[in-house]
């Protein structure tokens, strides 16, 4: 070591430092100018032991001993020694001691070999008032003691790992929780490899301390270690210790065990897996569903057209008709929710909105809550506007609403009470409010009734059945309808009201313009080809059309269609989807591989929106769902008859394409 160049750089430095050499008598290296001022031979320092300079005084025996001891710990444990006392300063021209007392920190520097080579020791003056220098060192040294107290409780205490490691890379402090991972009682002087660390670990540890003590910043990470308590999982965050000059002295770092952490988020993770998988599950399982309850659907509506078409005007099955008819439609409604039962818990429900006539509705409402009033022997009454009342709303949904209400009036009503229907207009505005004289409910829990799930204080009625989410969709209905509903009671025993309010369009009293649900009055002259694998969906289907004037060719799978497409001729083919032999999809990439250019419709029990992609890809023009309402259909087709998209079939017998 050039010692001439080192001293040079001491003495451009601030403060009091000295640089010793770790043998005995501690002869001088270097020393900062501040305390080459205050020794004894200020102009012949270097080389000479360092209490030659610096004598003891007379007044604080001991002082020598004390300094040479924290020398000595650095020597031993290879760490950095703070060490506070009074050590007077000799004033060479008095010969007299004067009282001083001083803080120092004494770090060691190794040698390639591991050893302590040098010691630096660096004091600050504690400027305490003269002639109390012992009381004060004493309350300093107390004071000091009570610090590291309140620190060390605190760091001991908590479950975190709390280390400082020199920028020697060789440990000065860890916690008692890190001791006890690290198996070991005392930590100063040690480097990663002696506390128990796989090599390329402390490598690691080496690299990332010294990126701090270069950089000045901190740095985190993530890793694990076998320990006294096993393989766990440590986040780490290692961070710069600054003296009062701004330079790095020491590297701190904390450490926490995330194991049990990361453990809970796997879980979390897999089970928001199994969450997905349920829900994919839950939604190819609901379009199943729905799909196989369209099925019989089908033919039930075409059945009920066909009875409308072969019965008199006057007959008395008309009315039986219609009540079939409105309640398939609540089937097929139903069935359509269980495509995305998630809409409804959203509130996310799209409306058909019609114009509807209030009597219409009430009844269809009356008809489905029927046999709950009958069962209960309730006694309905029912209050109407006299004149003919027209909504713009969906006919379905609005007969829902007054279901629930209904339902719930009789639900929770004792066997042979009053419930009570009443429509009022008034303000733009009309007020339908269903009344019981049943079980009631405290007020306060009415608001509750329209949460999902949620039946309240009337769940303590013996007769509960269902899920409790009757209120709750029915104001999400009535929202949609621009509309609100609200409840009250007079409390337990006395009742309740539910009051929808929907908005009145204007001229809404008179007839219906367009909004009877009669089929469609048309006479096609179409040839059609329909194909469907249930026989008794396709076999009803092709009677409604024959009645409504087309020529209808039925088979019942896929492979016919292509068999006897040329000999039919047809203007339309409809094709079922899940059919044997041939699926649909496969039939309309044939018809379209071979140059058909005819209006293909997929009639099919699968309605979600990639099914619809998908008959669109496979070359069809329309996508309906089952089950059909066949004045939907019988139109569609009258519209591709009009639009004369047919050209002269003598070459190839081949269609126009759809428009």
């Amino acid at each position: 070591m050039d010692t001439r160049h080192l001293n040079r750089v001491f003495e451009s430095l601030q403060g009091a430092s000295v640089l010793l050499r770790a043998v005995p008598g501690f002869p001088v290296v270097a020393m900062t100018r501040q305390l080459r001022g205050i020794s004894v031979d200020p102009g012949n320092a270097l080389g000479r032991p360092y209490f030659e300079l610096f004598p003891e005084s007379p007044q604080a025996p001991g002082s020598v001993a004390a300094l040479t001891a924290s020398f000595q710990r650095v020597i031993r444990t290879r760490s950095t020694d703070i060490h506070a006392q009074r050590f007077d300063i000799l004033d060479p021209s008095t010969g007299q001691f004067a009282e001083r007392y001083w803080s120092a920190i004494n770090s060691p520097i190794l040698n390639d070999a591991g050893e302590v080579e040098y010691i630096l020791h660096q004091a600050e003056d504690a400027e305490i008032e003269r002639g109390h220098g012992s009381m004060a060192l004493d309350a300093m040294t107390a004071q000091s003691e009570h610090r590291r107290r309140i620190y060390e409780t605190a760091l001991n205490n908590t479950p975190d790992f709390v280390y400082i490691f020199g920028i020697d890379h060789r440990a000065i402090y860890a916690n008692d929780s890190l001791l006890k991972v690290w198996g070991v009682e005392d930590v100063r002087g040690k480097t990663w490899v002696e506390l128990g660390y796989e090599q390329w670990h402390a490598d690691m540890h080496d690299r990332e301390l010294a990126q701090v003590i270069a950089t000045r910043a901190p740095i985190r990470g993530e890793i694990p270690f076998t320990g006294t308590n096993g393989r766990r999982i440590y986040d780490y965050i290692f961070a710069p210790v600054f003296d009062a000059s701004g330079n790095v002295v020491a590297v701190a770092g904390t450490t926490r065990d995330v194991t049990d952490r990361q453990a809970a988020e796997q879980i979390v993770r897999e089970h928001a897996d199994r969450l997905a998988e349920a829900d994919r599950a839950k939604d190819e399982f609901l379009a199943t569903l729905s799909h196989e309850l369209r099925n019989p659907l089908a033919p039930l509506r075409n059945g009920i057209q066909i009875l409308r078409h072969t019965t008199s005007a006057d007959s008395p099955h008309v009315q039986i008709h219609a009540v079939l008819e409105r309640q398939v439609d609540h089937l097929v409604r139903l069935v359509d929710d269980l495509m995305d039962v998630s809409r409804i818990t959203r509130g996310n429900v799209s409306l058909q909105l019609e114009p509807v006539e209030l009597k219409t509705v009430v009844e269809s409402a009356v008809e489905a809550v029927r046999p709950e009033i009958d069962a209960g022997d309730h006694r309905l009454s029912i209050e109407l506007p006299e004149s003919s009342l027209v909504l713009q709303a969906d006919r379905v949904r609005l007969a829902q609403i007054l279901t629930n209400l209904l339902n719930n009036a009789a639900k929770y009503s004792e066997p042979g009470t009053d419930i009570a229907l009443r429509a009022l207009v008034g303000d733009g505005e009309l007020l339908l409010a269903v009344s019981d004289t049943g079980m009631g409910m405290e007020p306060s829990e009415i608001p509750h009734l329209f949460e999902m799930f949620t039946r309240g204080g009337r769940g303590r009625s013996s007769n509960q059945e269902g899920l409790g989410i009757g209120l709750a969709l029915s104001r999400r209905l009535a929202a949609l309808h621009g509309g609100s509903i609200d409840g009250s009671s007079g409390g337990p025993g006395k009742g309740s009201t539910f009051t929808l309010r929907l908005p009145v369009p204007d001229s809404a009293e008179g007839a219906l313009t367009g909004a009877s649900r009669t089929d469609a009055n048309l006479r096609l002259g179409l040839r059609l080809l329909l194909a469907d694998d249930d026989v008794d969906a396709g076999n009803s289907l092709a009677e409604v059309l024959r009645l409504s004037g087309a020529e209808v060719h039925f088979v019942d799978n896929g492979a016919d269609v292509l068999a006897q497409f040329e000999r039919i001729d047809p203007d339309v083919v409809i094709l079922d989807i899940g059919m044997p032999r041939m699926t649909g999809y496969e039939v309309a990439c044939a018809l379209r591989a071979r140059g058909v250019d005819v209006p293909l419709i997929a009639l099919t029990g699968w309605g979600q929106p990639a099914d619809r992609e998908r008959a669109f890809a496979a070359g069809f023009d329309h996508h309906l769902v089952k089950p059909i309402a066949i004045p939907t259909l019988v139109s569609l087709l009258a519209s591709l008859e009009s639009s004369d998209r047919r050209s002269d079939k003598s070459d190839a017998n081949l269609a126009q394409p759809a428009g």
